[in-house]
């Protein structure tokens, strides 16, 4: 029986590193393609030329895609997560080189979890996870909104990969994306201030630490239970 079970969890393994690898490579061509169409400067596109960015992206689609596969609720979230990775992956990617957001990347996200959305409300005969995505969404909306008005530079991108979190990731486990990103912020500002090479007033994108959050989110949803509509009732 142990056997058994390893030879599953190494299946899955080979697999998830298989899509994650596919995934990363694909991740940085695409990504040239949206900065060159967004960008006058071919200087920007340098670093996407370079073998360690394969490398980098290949092992972080690996990774991903192996934890989606080994903590994945069921198959129709798995599929979902693996849809993801790639649009979420060409973000971190996009945004880190030129801080632009690519809207098509979030339309071929929200197409995505619209499809999610109808297939478990016609499943399960409810709009709960309708609902909650609904909130979800406004919640990602307002939550990067609020800090503009507040005259902290905030980018309209990132406001609206907020909303598309908040509608994938529902109530819980965006407040749970926005606290890892506020880690993983911090911990950038506090090494730059270490190094001296900028302070708080630096900005810096926020695309990959969302997708890396949301990632880690995805495999851990810590908050999901503690903040769904259904478990209100």
């Amino acid at each position: 029986l142990i056997i058994r079970r390893m030879k599953i969890i190494f299946i899955k393994v080979l697999v998830g590193i298989l899509f994650g690898v596919a995934f990363g490579l694909i991740s940085v061509p695409l990504s040239k393609k949206l900065i060159l169409s967004r960008s006058e400067d071919p200087g920007d596109v340098i670093v996407l030329r370079k073998k360690s960015t394969y490398i980098l992206t290949a092992l972080a689609g690996a990774v991903s895609a192996v934890g989606f596969i080994l903590t994945a609720d069921d198959e129709t979230v798995l599929i979902r997560n693996l849809a993801l990775l790639l649009p979420m992956l060409a973000i971190a990617i996009v945004d880190s080189l030129i801080r632009k957001i690519p809207n098509s990347l979030l339309l071929v996200m929200i197409i995505t979890q619209a499809a999610y959305i109808a297939y478990v409300c016609i499943t399960s005969h409810t709009i709960y996870v309708l609902i909650n995505a609904g909130i979800g969404f406004f919640l990602g909306f307002f939550a990067f909104t609020i800090p503009s008005f507040l005259k902290v530079p905030v980018g309209a991108g990132d406001v609206k990969y907020s909303a598309v979190i908040g509608l994938i990731m529902y109530i819980g486990c965006y407040l749970q994306v926005m606290m890892i990103v506020g880690i993983l912020v911090l911990a950038v500002y506090i090494i730059l201030k270490a190094t001296k090479r900028g302070g708080m007033k630096t900005l810096i994108p926020m695309g990959p630490f969302i997708s890396a959050s949301t990632v880690i989110s995805m495999c851990f949803p810590v908050l999901n239970s503690l903040v769904v509509l259904e478990n209100m009732f």
